[in-house]
């Protein structure tokens, strides 16, 4: 938790493996991104999947075409029914073949989801979730989160929003760049 600037998600996309450690060590499980070359990173990639603030949706590619795209940016091959079975466990099987800019965020953000999922990541990451959602909307995707966790999904999430601090098992908090209490 912190408040906008307070470097949340520069340490997630240190965490994602996304930016470069420029000093020091980072660990995530058995993996060391510091040390790691192209080829590692890749691979440490294929096991986490990410949600980002603004949904990064390619708009080219249909709704379950976005979702497969997770896997393929994995390096991984998933099968359209199984992109279509996660696009229905989240009430978004009417809306399979739309045009991505025709959703609505709460809709966009849960492609996303899917996405992020579609590879069956260890760990997910998550960068302000919620941050550009409405209330309905918000609060479906903390209960769909909250769900994922209960499930023995590892969440790794940054937001600014202490609502999420309820449902969170852990919480630290950010301020400058700083950790600022565990």
């Amino acid at each position: 938790l912190g408040r906008s600037g307070s470097g949340k998600s520069t340490l997630l996309n240190l965490l994602c493996g996304l930016d470069k450690v420029t000093s020091g060590e980072l660990r995530v499980g058995n993996d060391q991104l510091n040390e790691s070359n192209s080829k590692k990173l890749a691979k440490y990639r294929s096991k986490i999947g990410i949600i980002f603030q603004f949904y990064n949706l390619l708009p080219n590619l249909n709704t379950v075409e976005n979702v497969m795209m997770g896997s393929w940016a994995g390096g991984k091959s998933v099968s359209r029914q199984k992109a279509i079975d996660l696009l229905n466990k989240f009430s978004l099987g009417h809306r399979i073949k739309a045009d991505v800019k025709t959703l609505s965020g709460g809709e966009k953000q849960r492609v996303a989801i899917c996405r992020a999922l579609i590879g069956e990541p260890e760990i997910l990451f998550c960068d302000e979730p919620t941050g550009a959602l409405d209330t309905g909307s918000e609060n479906q995707v903390k209960d769909i989160l909250a769900d994922l966790n209960k499930s023995g999904l590892t969440i790794v999430m940054v937001t600014h929003n202490p609502d999420f601090a309820g449902i969170a098992d852990n919480t630290i908090n950010m301020s400058d760049g700083e950790i600022t209490n565990r």
